[in-house]
């Protein structure tokens, strides 16, 4: 890019960082879930028909690319076919380079494709080395299959809001001003944050229990809900169907907040309507991010 000002430069170096941070955690989360000893999230480049990765975990800082046709992963970036490989050297498909490059020895594969709303295939999920020496099972491909689904979501949200937030900063307007955050939290001191974040540019509005939110949602019709699930995440659930009962709500955006290490209420939640999540706790980074990208999305992000 040229004549980049200091100020502009640090600002694309914060996004890169903050979307390596995201795969970083995605990559992590996948690993602990598929009780697996790595796993790789690489990303589809159509320009250069190329797939490429900073995050491998095991592998450090190190970027890799290679044709988006090569390999296991190739072979499922070209097909978008969900691959269970038990025995990867076996598999005339399987790419060793990188492990003769680093020592490593790959001994399964669940590989499958990381696909936007529309179905394109953005990227792809792969977890090496079941725990335990084993082959990944039909449960395990279960299981993955709800992960790819998650990343999916996180990294398309991710992709969109740099490329608005891009073309924003070229000159792209928006649509309304002034749009309204409704947060469903029983915590003040995270209802406090919340504003503290979101206030300079949107209206927070707030609801303590499920039928505050739904008369708030009906009256104010706010432009997103910020939905704290707390507990077995079952209110959460609930709160997310009668959202989607309500005919003047009906296609709002829902983020869920929900604790670290419950996978299992970030799905049943998007299972019962809601769009998206946010792991807590969060950085504000994150919350800014989520909040304004769905609001980019849906039309709905005010003038700068």
């Amino acid at each position: 890019m040229v004549d980049v000002t200091a100020s502009q430069d640090g600002e694309l170096v914060g996004r890169e960082r903050a979307f390596d941070d995201l795969l970083d955690f995605l990559a992590r989360e996948a690993v602990g879930e598929m009780e697996a000893d790595r796993s790789s999230i690489f990303l589809l480049d159509e320009a250069r028909r190329e797939l490429w990765s900073r995050v491998a975990l095991g592998m450090g800082e190190q970027i890799i690319r290679f044709p988006s046709t090569r390999g296991i992963a190739g072979h499922v970036a070209s097909t978008g076919e969900l691959l269970n490989v038990a025995d990867p050297y076996a598999d005339p498909r399987f790419n060793p380079t990188v492990d003769r490059q680093t020592g490593y020895r790959t001994r399964s594969i669940l590989c499958g494709p990381l696909r936007a709303r529309d179905g394109r295939i953005v990227g792809v999920l792969q977890i090496l080395n079941k725990r335990g020496d084993g082959p990944f099972m039909a449960t395990d491909v279960k299981r993955f299959e709800r992960v790819i689904s998650r990343c999916s979501l996180a990294i398309e949200n991710a992709l969109t809001y740099d490329r608005l937030v891009t073309a924003e900063a070229g000159g792209a307007q928006s649509l309304v001003r002034s749009p309204k955050v409704l947060i469903a939290d029983r915590d003040a001191t995270a209802v406090g944050r919340v504003r503290e974040l979101l206030e300079d540019d949107l209206v927070v509005l707030h609801a303590v229990d499920t039928g505050e939110l739904i008369r708030t949602a009906e009256d104010e019709r706010p432009d997103i809900v910020l939905l704290n699930v707390v507990g077995d995440g079952r209110d959460g659930v609930t709160a997310c169907k009668l959202l989607r009962s309500c005919p003047a709500i009906r296609e709002t955006p829902i983020i869920v907040l929900v604790p670290a290490g419950h996978p299992d209420q970030v799905l049943e939640a998007i299972e019962a309507g809601a769009n998206d999540y946010l792991i807590r706790p969060f950085a504000p980074a994150q919350l800014r991010a989520k909040t304004h990208t769905w609001l980019l999305r849906s039309g709905r992000k005010h003038h700068r």
